[in-house]
């Protein structure tokens, strides 16, 4: 009896080791190693996402399902180890798109965003996912970084954003990334006819106005349209 007992212990053990050598790959590829920044990019805590790679804790079916909307993980080799047969792995590639994560705290004045900011890593997302939940088809896309408390609630210290570079101009009241002398600044954004209001969510910041005395030195360098946050 505590023989069979001992090797169904060691057959879960040896299952949980595989399962998350498999689970640790995933990291690398979409994250690039980074378990920390997995974590932010899945809604994970740091240490929920160490204890899996370590082989300490398993994923809920609801996070494998997020995994899967997010990176179009294939589930059944996640979970098993096997290959399909009839999938090619450049299909794979095919559904993901590369989005680099830019230092927002190396930019200083005006200019575009693409080219004169830091790329300090990239993230791969499937593109089904990026259409059907975000209704975003764009690939000019980025992630960003926020510090400070000036957009909480919405937005908070550390959170990571994914942002639409190709969408320069409001054309609804949300939250943007806006460029100004002093680098970029996320903010909320309404139209007002021949002005632009730039709203802090944080009622402890001031709001003020874009409008045609100082466009020149302030310009809308994309929408924030999904936000990455540990839990």
């Amino acid at each position: 009896m505590l023989a069979s007992l001992g090797a169904e212990k060691e057959n879960n053990t040896e299952m949980s080791t595989a399962f998350s050598r498999r689970f640790v790959t995933l990291v690398e590829q979409f994250a690039g190693g980074n378990k920390r920044q997995f974590a932010q990019l899945t809604g994970k805590s740091p240490s929920h996402i160490y204890r899996i790679c370590r082989g300490l804790s398993r994923p809920s079916m609801i996070y494998l399902e997020h995994l899967y909307n997010l990176f179009a993980v294939d589930l059944n080799w996640l979970l098993t180890g096997e290959q399909p047969l009839d999938k090619p792995q450049g299909q794979l590639q095919d559904e993901l798109t590369l989005i680099p994560k830019l230092d927002i705290e190396a930019s200083a004045g005006m200019g575009s965003v693409i080219g004169h900011e830091e790329v300090t890593e990239q993230f791969a997302l499937n593109r089904r996912w990026l259409n059907s939940h975000l209704g975003v088809y764009s690939d000019k896309l980025a992630f960003v970084s926020i510090r400070g408390d000036s957009m909480q609630p919405t937005l908070l210290d550390g959170d990571m954003v994914l942002v639409d570079l190709s969408q320069h101009q409001p054309s609804k009241d949300a939250v943007y990334i806006v460029q100004t002398q002093d680098g970029l600044m996320a903010k909320r954004v309404q139209q007002r006819q021949n002005r632009i209001q730039v709203i802090s969510d944080n009622p402890d910041y001031p709001s003020w106005e874009i409008t045609a005395d100082n466009a020149d030195s302030h310009g809308i360098a994309g929408r924030v349209v999904w936000c990455g946050r540990s839990i």
